[in-house]
């Protein structure tokens, strides 16, 4: 559905706060990052009763602190789920192009 659908009320169909909304491109001045969640499930937790489970998040972006940081800024200030998430780890990772031939790790990534 498009963000701008209005209900009869006049207010947005998909709320302010709405996690797709606060993601979405359209709403961050173009800004996008290539995401997917895994869902995983890891066993009760014994001191509650409950099934520990959650979401492992992967995104491939260029730039990292243009996207993925400003992306998350945005939803940990405004995002309606922030009640149901618990941060837990992350990481970064640089997925290099292929190497020319006769170069090496070093002169790609660097410049030396």
């Amino acid at each position: 559905m498009p963000l701008d659908v209005k209900g009869d009320d006049g207010k947005p169909v998909i709320p302010e706060d709405a996690h797709v909304r606060l993601a979405s491109a359209t709403e961050n001045d173009g800004v996008r990052i290539l995401r997917r969640g895994y869902s995983f499930t890891d066993g009760v937790d014994q001191s509650l009763g409950e099934l520990e489970a959650g979401l492992f998040f992967i995104a491939f972006q260029r730039d990292p602190e243009k996207q993925f940081v400003a992306l998350q800024r945005k939803l940990g200030q405004f995002d309606a789920l922030n009640e149901y998430i618990q941060h837990v780890g992350s990481a970064l990772f640089l997925c290099p192009p292929g190497l020319p031939a006769g170069t090496t790790w070093a002169e790609q990534l660097f410049g030396v």
